[in-house]
């Protein structure tokens, strides 16, 4: 309304992918038109199919720009509706709502593979092209020849002058022309979405410092997969979900840090390196201005697969039981039709408004014996059994979970090898003992002893694990028959 107007907040999405063109139906909510005609109609059964171009979600981080193999990077590109497509609609519809300003991106249009000698020279700190060790030659051809980079834009480019970089730097072009033009904004990553479109930002602006322009940035730290590899490459803060004060508000400093990043004095690789786009943050922007960003922990409540109004599906997981990736897009789908619920609640409606969370753990088990298996159990598939059904679990402790749940059940396979979405939990009615097959683990359900004293009490006590329902897949099969 008017005090967003009067905020002058922007939100900014970076990806050279096509956007979904949409309307929710009966609102006036619907895309731009350079978004594509004719608009799909959205309502709260809405599901993406193949006549949206959908397709299998590309793995790991291949969905991400710049992330993942060169090939799947390359790949990526020709999504027409995926984890990119459904984040954007969710924030495109977030932004109309509150009277943001919403853009949509594309830095980098003609992505190649391979560093040249051209993109190396270009992309050298002016102080580093008269030292020989910077020099161009083989080894450094040899090292780079992998990488996805995105060409310097040329002069005539609304968003130049910016050198060649890796294509995770691109998205600096748009947030320093944007830091020009509006007092707030908040740049998302194209794995990232608004869990609450009712939620204005100003409060966030304000609890962080940066509504008058006091502070400049605020990020998250990294979510745990990093800091449990010990991987300090990344630095302190993620930089897939940034709040900044613009110029109007911060003064020409916010430009001038934007600039120190994106021209950091180091190794002249990390410029086409992943993460170093984001440990320049850390190390370049953090480190010289310490007064002026605060730091937030993952999730609360931005970044991180559990962020509270910005979650960040990220492409890695500490663990399989608490988040997998390759579940992103069904999520997505599902946080969507959630949104779409919210906007279609009737206004004498007094129950609280849903949170569109679909990969929060809210499937409670009981894990009685789960935690109890041998190695002899690993790698092996039941003899003769009887199959009393086939579910989707995310661990091999969820899959027992099921089984402990079913009276009827006297065991249970899992087949962690097979696609996450699959339906990898097959619980067993009988099954005459187990022979040695790859990828899999079967284990027979661990009788209750009762409540006694003793050992034989600690068996029989219940014993309860918290997992995330496993979506079905969007498209194609759920795996081998």
């Amino acid at each position: 309304g008017e005090a967003a107007a009067a905020l002058d907040v922007a939100i900014l999405m970076v990806d050279s992918r096509p956007p979904f063109a949409y309307e929710v139906g009966g609102t006036t909510l619907r895309s731009p038109e350079e978004w594509g005609l004719p608009r799909s109609v959205l309502s709260e059964r809405w599901r993406p199919t193949a006549a949206h171009g959908g397709g299998p979600a590309p793995n790991g981080n291949a969905g991400v720009e710049g992330k993942g193999t060169p090939e799947e990077v390359l790949q990526s590109r020709t999504e027409k509706m995926g984890t990119f497509q459904l984040a954007l609609v969710t924030n495109h519809i977030y932004a109309q709502l509150h009277g943001y300003r919403f853009y949509l991106e594309n830095p980098c249009p003609h992505l190649h593979i391979g560093v040249t000698e051209a993109d190396w020279n270009d992309a050298l700190e002016p102080s580093q092209r008269s030292e020989p060790k910077w020099a161009w030659r083989e080894g450094m051809q040899q090292y780079t020849n992998r990488d996805p980079v995105c060409p310097g834009l040329p002069a005539d480019h609304r968003l130049s002058p910016f050198p060649p970089r890796g294509p995770p730097w691109a998205k600096l072009a748009a947030i320093r022309y944007l830091l020009r033009r509006h007092a707030h904004l908040a740049y998302i990553d194209s794995d990232v979405f608004v869990t609450e479109v009712w939620q204005p930002l100003p409060p966030l602006l304000e609890a962080t410092g940066l509504l008058r322009g006091e502070r400049w940035i605020a990020a998250a730290e990294e979510f745990p997969p990093q800091k449990l590899r010990r991987d300090t490459r990344a630095g302190l803060a993620n930089s897939g979900v940034l709040l900044l004060a613009g110029a109007p508000i911060a003064g020409a400093g916010i430009l001038r840090a934007i600039e120190e990043w994106i021209w950091p004095v180091g190794n002249p690789t990390w410029s086409f390196k992943w993460p170093f786009e984001q440990n320049a943050l850390t190390t370049v922007v953090f480190r010289r201005y310490p007064r002026r960003y605060t730091l937030l922990k993952p999730g609360c409540p931005l970044n991180s697969p559990f962020g509270a109004l910005l979650r960040h599906l990220v492409g890695g997981t500490p663990h399989r039981a608490v988040y997998h990736p390759d579940h992103r897009t069904a999520w997505l789908a599902e946080a969507l039709r959630c949104t779409i619920r919210a906007l279609n609640r009737s206004a004498d409606s007094h129950a609280p408004l849903e949170r569109c969370t679909p990969n929060e753990e809210r499937f409670e088990l009981d894990s009685h014996g789960c935690g109890e298996g041998d190695k002899d159990s690993l790698h092996t598939t039941p003899l003769s059994p009887s199959v009393l059904g086939r579910l989707r679990a995310a661990d091999a402790e969820a899959c027992c979970g099921l089984c402990n749940a079913d009276e009827a059940c006297a065991g249970w396979t899992f087949l962690w090898k097979w696609p996450a979405s699959a339906l990898n939990c097959v619980l067993l009615e009988a099954f005459e003992g187990v022979t040695h097959y790859e990828g899999r683990v079967t284990r027979a359900k661990l009788p209750r002893t009762g409540g006694g004293a003793g050992a034989a009490g600690a068996a029989g006590a219940a014993q309860q694990t918290r997992t995330y329902i496993v979506p079905p897949p969007l498209f194609g099969a759920t795996g081998p028959s």
